[in-house]
């Protein structure tokens, strides 16, 4: 059996970006503090955050369109032995049926406001949202960090999304700043 740490391994090898161990470890333990049983992810890349989701018990959705991606994740959940529904689409348009206490997104970074404003129907009552990469390795609040246009462009999403979290009524979202490479968790006022 394969297990996350492995495909961790893997990932750094073949160089596909994975979440941080120090975020993954505090999405863990916001699942487990939120009692959530079931997740849906935006952004499978090779399933390693799925698997290790999976492996703390909850039942995960995640979704993936790049088939280099879908390819190896399909054989990573296979090999974990794990209970992960893979499925294989583009997140702007997948037709995603049912509820979940998380939804993780670790996608297209330019898209993120788009893709909580189409999966926030699907949260639970008292479910959370997490958001991954809102550090961006530091260039969020350093740009001056790289000359790449398409990087800028990317940087002023993010820094977009922030202020689209921080300006909604009815959800409240703590910023985690020192976890992994910035963290996001979205909540429901009540």
């Amino acid at each position: 059996m394969k297990d996350s740490l492995e495909i961790t391994k893997e990932a750094v090898v073949g160089m596909v970006p994975v979440m941080e161990a120090e975020g993954l470890e505090e999405l863990a333990a916001l699942a487990k503090a939120n009692n959530c049983r079931t997740m849906l992810e935006i952004g499978t890349a090779v399933a390693r955050t799925a698997v290790y989701m999976a492996e703390q018990g909850l039942t995960v959705t995640t979704i993936e369109r790049d088939p280099d991606m879908i390819w190896q994740a399909r054989r990573n959940i296979a090999e974990s032995g794990q209970s992960v529904r893979l499925v294989e689409a583009d997140a702007r348009e997948a037709d995603i049926r049912g509820t979940f206490d998380l939804i993780f997104i670790d996608a297209a970074k330019s898209q993120y406001r788009r893709f909580f404003e189409r999966y926030a129907p699907l949260l639970s009552e008292h479910g959370i949202i997490v958001t991954d990469n809102m550090k961006f390795h530091g260039m969020v609040d350093h740009p001056e960090r790289t000359q790449n246009r398409h990087t800028r462009g990317l940087i002023r999403r993010l820094r977009e999304y922030r202020q689209y979290l921080e300006s909604l009524e009815d959800w409240e979202t703590e910023f985690l700043d020192d976890r992994g490479d910035g963290i996001a968790v979205s909540r429901r006022k009540r």
